[in-house]
């Protein structure tokens, strides 16, 4: 790499997108230096990739203090923000709507979320972002493009500007590519990808209807599932009169040119204004199940895109990016502030990737279980009159919608996918409790080694979240203060920050399983016991730093004192 003038940093985070953005938040919010890359100078309006985002990915936006802004940043209609619909077109016949979709209603109708989900066009949500690290911080380098990234006992990336074509060079400890499907990052380092490539095509569509507000006969939904004899589309209202369509099941080697958009158009709203239908963007995507094979190499690391694809029928490869970048952010930013081990971050590929393979195979089924319903339904629809009125007609009509519904409701409700992410690693203290085998439409909370930490509504009405630390927690229940401090003295030992809370609350006891619970920085559970345990075990276990959690068996001693501890650690 040439010489030139040198910028250093911790953390290099390569592409400024939603899983970039949220990584270099997760680095600041634990104090990390980023500078993070992106070659846009400016954030496109269209097209709108993603629009959903889950629970989860808010309760991580929680944390960073931005969920209330990204609520607020939505432009969709409020009476259009909850529930999935079932029609033949936007001004068409209703087939049923469905309230409990994609977990929409608010958090305090249910204990398992401490918040809803929300659609918001992934445009606005980034913005959202950008000032949040901003503000916090980050040096970002709008403009700017990695041409060459190469790694030893540090990270350096020579970097031009798009368009003045000037060069400059960054050092830092780790490079996270974020760049997604074409990543720089992973090519570099060799990174090769399993999985199927191009399986189907999909057309992408924004179009302005301002009729369609006006005329519009199904039940206002967030998502509004369309069946016509003539095909089908998944259609998001996206502005007061902006409407995105999903149509899938196309060959991949469509071609958007042939394709009559103005009678596509009209098939979808349901009638003829008249005027030619305006786009704003017209494009194809390809379904992908590719799965990056490694999600590490040295101080490189994958998130988001460029470790995994997988099609956008759930919202789930953008919301996976965004789990990736809290699992990874708080790993890095404990090894660099130096209460953890390098194994920490071995730990990512483990417990990441599996939950991508998951995702992927679950989100290609959405695609199909809609395209192939759909198909049946759409044979009967052409062999009757779909739009006739009368008691037989609706009848027909809702049975249709009913079998959608239950067709595609893995897709609406994803319960398992988004709050039952099972994480499976060396630094995680498992237990031989039994679980549920799992579902992707249901979740069923406990506090087993690995799983999400259950959510619990307290009594005063505050999320049990609040109540955790901003690195490991340990939950206590009365009668263990005896214990948290000797935990509290053997995180002082190996200098693991940790924070105890006492909680007197039936429900909690009852969903945690054990007396005492460590939970991650990031909401997981990393061991459950009892008091007569070797906390300085369980802790250099959880931070990757030796021992092996087969018994809770250490180099360590039964009782080691602070110097004991701190010589067989390096501290």
């Amino acid at each position: 790499m040439p010489d030139m003038d040198t910028t250093r940093t911790q953390v290099l985070v390569v592409g400024g997108g939603p899983v970039g953005c949220a990584l270099a938040l997760e680095l600041l919010h634990r104090g990390v230096a980023v500078i993070v890359v992106e070659k846009d100078e400016n954030i496109p309006a269209y097209p709108v990739k993603a629009m959903l985002l889950n629970p989860r990915t808010l309760e991580h936006m929680a944390r960073w203090g931005i969920a209330d802004d990204v609520r607020a940043a939505a432009v969709t209609p409020q009476g259009w923000q909850q529930g999935v619909t079932f029609a033949t077109s936007l001004t068409g016949r209703d087939l049923g709507h469905y309230r409990e979709g994609f977990d929409f209603h608010s958090e305090e109708e249910s204990d398992d979320l401490s918040e809803r989900a929300q659609v918001v066009m992934q445009p606005d949500t980034l913005r959202v972002m950008r000032g949040a690290m901003l503000e916090a911080g980050a040096e970002f380098l709008e403009g700017w493009e990695v041409v060459e990234i190469e790694q030893g006992d540090e990270v350096s990336a020579l970097l031009r500007h798009m368009e003045t074509g000037s060069e400059r060079q960054i050092v830092a400890a780790y490079a996270v590519g974020a760049d997604g499907p074409h990543s720089i990052v992973r090519t570099t380092a060799g990174i090769t990808r399993s999985g199927r490539g191009g399986i189907s095509a999909t057309l992408l569509l924004h179009f302005r209807a301002p009729e369609v507000m006006e005329d519009y006969r199904p039940t206002p939904a967030a998502f509004s599932n369309l069946t016509h004899p003539e095909g089908g589309a998944l259609v998001v209202p996206i502005g007061a009169d902006l409407f995105c369509a999903h149509v899938p099941g196309y060959p991949t080697d469509v071609d958007i040119a042939d394709i009559d958009l103005q009678k596509l158009g009209k098939r979808i709203i349901g009638r003829d204004s008249g005027r030619e239908i305006e786009y704003v963007y017209a494009g194809v995507y390809k379904v992908h199940e590719r799965i990056a094979d490694a999600y590490r190499a040295g101080r490189f690391f994958l998130a988001g895109d460029a470790a995994h694809l997988y099609a956008p029928f759930g919202g789930h490869n953008l919301n996976s990016g965004y789990g990736d970048a809290v699992d990874l952010g708080w790993k890095l930013a404990a090894v660099l502030k130096g209460w953890a081990g390098d194994a920490l971050l071995d730990s990512y590929e483990q417990e990441r990737r599996p939950i991508a393979v998951q995702n992927a195979s679950e989100a290609s089924g959405n695609v199909m279980r809609f395209v192939e319903e759909g198909k049946a339904i759409m044979s009967e629809m052409r062999e009757t009159d779909y739009l006739a009125s009368g008691v037989l007609a609706e009848g027909r009509r809702r049975g249709w919608g009913e079998r959608l519904w239950r067709a595609t409701r893995p897709q609406y409700i994803a319960r398992g996918i988004v709050l039952d992410q099972r994480y499976k690693s060396d630094v995680i203290m498992a237990d031989d409790a039994t679980v549920a085998p799992w579902s992707s439409l249901r979740y069923l909370p406990i506090a087993k080694p690995g799983h999400r930490a259950p959510h619990v509504r307290l009594a005063d009405g505050q999320s049990l979240y609040a109540a955790f630390g901003p690195e490991f927690t340990l939950i206590a229940a009365p009668g263990m203060e005896a214990a948290a401090e000797r935990a509290l003295e053997a995180a002082s030992a190996c200098g693991v920050p940790l924070a105890t809370v006492t909680v007197a609350d039936d429900r909690v006891r009852a969903l945690y399983g054990a007396p005492l619970v460590l939970v991650r920085p990031d909401q997981h559970v990393a061991w459950r016991g009892e008091e007569d345990t070797n906390f300085l075990s369980v802790l250099l276990v959880a931070t990757g730093r030796g021992g092996t959690h087969e018994g809770l068996s250490t180099a360590l001693p039964a009782v080691a004192t602070v110097e004991e501890t701190r010589d067989l650690i390096g501290a």
